[in-house]
């Protein structure tokens, strides 16, 4: 997996969900480990991409990011909840007020597969 457009160093968390309520609730507020993510990654990064390899069990998943540019261990909002870290989502999927839906942001596994996630 390679995650493109990285504008400003900081802490990527990375998390790879197999629960849909998990994941459409999961609003940054805590990163680190929870239950219905099976895999991630949490590590500082440099502007530009990086690259990931997963190895993950056949099944649907979804992806979501964030970079933590000032290490509080959450993503930062303002007064109106409007992200101020970079985020993204597997299949570069868009929320309204919120993240995407499971539906939306899910990818199959299935032998060898490549993602690409622009923030």
């Amino acid at each position: 997996m390679k995650v493109n457009n990285i504008e400003k160093k900081g802490e990527m968390h990375l998390a790879i969900y197999d629960d849909a309520e998990v994941f459409e609730n999961d609003d940054g507020e805590k990163g680190g480990a929870a239950k219905g993510i099976i895999q991630g990654v949490i590590e500082d990064v440099e502007t530009g991409s990086v690259t990931y390899t997963f190895e993950l069990p056949d099944g649907t998943y979804a992806i979501g990011i964030f970079v933590d540019k000032n290490y509080n261990n959450k993503m930062d909002r303002n007064l109106f909840g409007v992200p101020k870290e970079q985020f993204g989502f597997s299949n570069n999927a868009k929320g309204n007020f919120g993240p995407p839906s499971f539906e939306d942001a899910s990818f199959t596994v299935s032998n060898d597969m490549k993602l690409e996630i622009n923030l």
